[in-house]
């Protein structure tokens, strides 16, 4: 069964500048991931459909298991699009297959001069680096910029339009209710507790996997959403099965309920495909704490607000009989 939110319960005369504007920079910044990919993986297979000796393509051979321009290119392309390119190299030399003329480790040293030499050459050529690498956050590395870029960086075009989705559904009343200062604080906040929580989690797992992506953000936006106006109800999409129509869920059952699957994936789940739900979990429970810390007064008003806006709402229907 899937919930699809899109409408929240509430009345606005204002536009969510702030948050069309995430929401394009997030476009924005996919368009260019893609851009900077293609022109990558252009520049690789030229740079391998040059003429090269014969022992380039035996290591290339020796390293991927062929010898052809899309095993060069591939190599290249992974090399380039490594945050330490020597660390990607050492890392294809430990897995290469030895010369059979010669010992392992002076295989090894063969292998590793002759990538290290090609890709000096391939440098050269002032081929920029993969943007997606750039902007995505490793969590040993406690960059506070990437912290934030990473939130803006998408793996998929999938993956890009579920996370607007579900984040116009929250963040938009949040941005209105809130005020553009305070939301882009608590934006921020999210962006770098979700990343930070994450690092702590991975401190001991040395080949801990960058992440990128809105979703810990979307997270904290519910979080933050259901400590100011928990019984408000939700408009969603209702998938199951064959059904399929449009509810209204209160904004805690809403938030139970996924924070609950994540939990579940996280502890549970054997299949952990390469959803951050570290990210997920960690931005609920700090945006919660958010409101809970520095909300109390505004959730106060709100509910006032609330209370009269249904007064007036129940005042005009009795009219109108």
């Amino acid at each position: 069964m899937l919930f699809f939110p899109f409408r929240v319960d509430l009345n606005f005369n204002r536009i969510p500048l702030l948050t069309i504007l995430i929401c394009v920079v997030c476009l924005f910044t996919y368009i260019s991931q893609e851009a900077s990919f293609d022109e990558m993986q252009k520049a690789s297979k030229e740079y391998c459909q040059k003429d090269h000796e014969r022992m380039f393509w035996l290591v290339i051979e020796k390293v991927y298991g062929e010898r052809d321009v899309e095993a060069c290119s591939s190599i290249f392309y992974h090399i380039h699009s490594y945050k330490n390119p020597d660390q990607r190299i050492n890392e294809l030399v430990e897995q290469a297959d030895k010369f059979n003329s010669r010992s392992e480790v002076s295989s090894r040293i063969i292998i590793r001069g002759m990538l290290e030499e090609k890709y000096r050459e391939f440098r050269l050529g002032g081929v920029a680096k993969d943007l997606t690498t750039e902007l995505m956050y490793e969590p040993h590395s406690y960059n506070l910029k990437n912290m934030i870029t990473a939130a803006f960086a998408h793996g998929s075009w999938d993956h890009l339009l579920g996370n607007l989705f579900f984040f116009f559904a929250f963040a938009a009343s949040i941005e209105m209710i809130l005020g553009m200062l305070r939301y882009a604080l608590i934006f921020a906040s999210l962006a770098i507790g979700t990343h930070l929580s994450y690092s702590l989690a991975m401190v001991n797992i040395n080949d801990a996997l960058p992440t990128l992506g809105l979703s810990g953000v979307v997270m904290g936006m519910i979080g933050v959403f259901v400590y100011l106006m928990p019984k408000i109800n939700i408009r969603c999409f209702l998938w199951f099965f064959i059904i399929f129509r449009i509810v209204k869920v209160p904004a805690w059952v809403l938030a139970a309920w996924y924070v609950s699957w994540d939990i579940y994936a996280l502890y549970v789940s054997e299949d952990q495909s390469a959803i951050n739900f570290i990210a997920h979990v960690s931005g609920a429970t700090i945006g919660f704490g958010l409101g809970l810390i520095f909300l109390v007064e505004r959730k106060e008003e709100i509910e006032k607000e609330i209370r009269l806006h249904q007064q007036a709402e129940e005042l005009r229907l009795e009219e109108e009989e």
